[in-house]
């Protein structure tokens, strides 16, 4: 039995209201629609679509094949392989998307629970179950537990955990079993997502620091994790056609791409850093976008700026200092170095220039850190006693959640979400742009005209605002064109393709329209081009097959229109349009 806030509380006991609160955080979720990116999993994802049958197909391409039929970037096969496990059972059933989040989730918090219990409790027998409380209730959390698309970094958190539960168990009887189980939720924790390859610096870090191995042993007995992150790159590399992304990154995903010498870059680098800090401490408000112009680009002589690097400068010496003396403040820095350094832009930039659903297995150590700190302070008797410890932390807990049951809300549907976006970050070019995009898919999907012009000029007004805050943004462009040729101003459509295009040359689908849009006007040479620049872009683009089919079905050479649309099939074979031009194609050939 152990005390919290002055009550004896069982292990078990607290487990339940782990997992009970944690279920709670997110149970007005249930109810949510497909928001989002949850398209790239789900709706879109030809692979989970088909279900279980493309389960091969799966562990064969990559993350986004089944998606845009780019077989680069990433490798994630198990997310995308329970996605169609569920999809079998349950098809698109938003419901049960977002309840194997929620559960998925609270197993997530059990976990942590477990090893943080492993780690802390004969010291500090409290520190576990409000460490991981602090956790549940984290509103930074939200995006992960709303967002479907967000399985991976549930399942990565799951495995990895895992993986240092069977860790610990190890180095403390040196059972085979337990190093295999390690090493396995180790492997399953990288295919869920790249960040998994931290354990690497981790696992050693905790043998270090838990079980008192000195560095040398540390480092010896970790090998084998080693040999299986070499496994899982040469595993990676053959299935991939690029490691990398296959074009320059855009300022739209990323505003540090915009900046203009190294040390622009990094500077503005550490002032979002500082941003991540801060809504660890004071998660408000929230966004699902941070893109550009919201963030501006800074130098080193930022306020800001100089203040982070002098605070981190500080925090990295005395971790150092204390790393030899096996400081938990040591563990925790490092371990949030080692958690956050793959999505922190230090390194590479990826494709966000801030993401709350990064810091979801990095702020294991802040929600210990916090506790750790008081308790400290309450050992010393300087500054309070037990009794305020209880307090704070229970404070911070009742705030926490009052802000996620709220946060969840936003996260309903797309128009609730956008709606959100806008009113939390109002610079953001790409917020509003998406919210143009809800008026946009409501103008398409109503067949009252006069609701259509209404909803569509709404989307267009929007359209042209986010592009005022940042003019590259060829997406919006594209999207702009689509709004204008929805009503019939086929001219003005046109200029905005070719806008896209002109700041994006390999934008698949502007490329695509405006061979549809000459393709109307019977400018069929205009067409062929377009389409034809679509299979260059990307060979796998079905669209383009189909649509070259129609343009040679016109020119009349139905050989070539045949070999199309057959083309067409062989990629979607749903495609009934293209088999219906191909059936009427054998009967001109007739």
């Amino acid at each position: 039995m152990q005390k919290i806030a002055g009550v004896n509380l069982s292990k078990q006991f607290q487990a339940g209201i782990i997992g009970l609160l944690a279920f709670l955080s997110y149970a007005n979720t249930v109810q949510h629609n497909f928001v989002l990116d949850d398209d790239i999993l789900v709706l879109q994802n030809r692979f989970v679509q088909e279900g279980m049958s493309s389960l091969p197909e799966i562990f064969s391409h990559g993350y986004l094949y089944g998606f845009n039929q780019k077989n680069d970037q990433s490798y994630r096969p198990v997310p995308l392989a329970v996605a169609a496990v569920i999809n079998t059972l349950f098809g698109n059933s938003p419901k049960a998307y977002h309840l194997l989040n929620i559960l998925a989730y609270v197993l997530c918090c059990l976990l942590l629970f477990i090893w943080l219990s492993r780690c802390f409790e004969m010291q500090f027998p409290s520190l576990p179950f409000w460490a991981s409380l602090l956790f549940v209730l984290h509103p930074i959390h939200t995006e992960v537990v709303a967002n479907v698309k967000s399985l991976d970094e549930l399942l990565h958190f799951i495995f990895a955990v895992s993986s240092l539960i069977y860790w610990s168990k190890y180095l403390e009887k040196k059972e085979s079993k337990s190093l295999f189980f390690s090493l396995l939720f180790f492997a399953l924790a990288m295919l869920s997502k790249e960040i998994g390859l931290s354990l690497l610096l981790i696992l050693p870090l905790t043998a270090f620091t838990f079980q008192k191995l000195d560095l040398k042993s540390s480092l010896k007995l970790s090998w084998p994790f080693v040999a299986i992150a070499v496994g899982y790159f040469l595993l990676r590399s053959a299935v991939l056609e690029s490691l990398t992304f296959e074009e320059d990154m855009k300022v739209i995903n990323n505003a540090l791409a915009g900046a203009d010498t190294y040390a622009e870059q990094l500077a503005t680098t550490f002032y979002i850093f500082s941003e991540y800090v801060k809504l660890l401490f004071f998660p408000h408000p929230l966004s699902w976008d941070y893109s550009v112009p919201y963030f501006e680009l800074v130098d080193f002589t930022n306020a800001r700026v100089l203040l982070t690097v002098s605070i981190l400068l500080l925090a990295t010496i005395f971790a150092i200092k204390e790393f030899g003396k096996r400081s938990y403040y040591s563990y925790l820095f490092f371990f949030f170095c080692a958690a956050f350094a793959l999505s922190s832009n230090f390194i590479v930039l990826i494709g966000a220039t801030l993401g709350e659903r990064l810091l979801f297995f990095p702020s294991i150590a802040w929600a210990v850190l916090i506790p750790y700190a008081l308790f400290k302070l309450v050992e010393k008797q300087h500054f309070m006693k037990m009794a305020y410890f209880n307090l704070i932390l229970g404070i911070i807990s009742i705030l926490f959640f009052a802000k996620t049951i709220d946060r969840n809300k936003d996260w309903k549907d797309n128009e609730a979400l956008f709606i959100s976006g806008v009113e939390a970050t109002p610079n953001n070019a790409r917020a509003q742009s998406a919210l143009a995009s809800v008026y946009r898919v409501r103008g398409e999907q109503t067949n009252q005209i006069i609701q259509k012009q209404e909803y569509l000029n709404e989307a267009a007004r929007l359209y042209e605002k986010s592009l005022a805050l940042y003019n590259e943004n060829s997406n919006a462009w594209y999207n702009l064109g689509v709004t204008l040729m929805g009503l019939k101003h086929q001219a003005s459509a046109q200029k905005a393709f070719e806008k896209a295009i002109e700041y994006s040359p390999d934008h698949l689908n502007a490329l695509n329209n405006l061979g549809v849009i000459y393709f109307r006007s019977s400018e069929l040479q205009k067409a062929e081009y377009y389409f034809s620049e679509c299979v260059r872009v990307n060979p796998n683009f079905q669209s383009a097959y189909a649509n070259l089919g129609a343009v040679y079905h016109n020119f009349g050479d139905y050989q070539q229109a045949a070999k199309y649309y057959q083309k067409a099939l062989s990629l979607n074979p749903n495609d009934l349009t293209s088999r219906k031009n191909l059936q009427q194609l054998q009967s001109d050939m007739q």
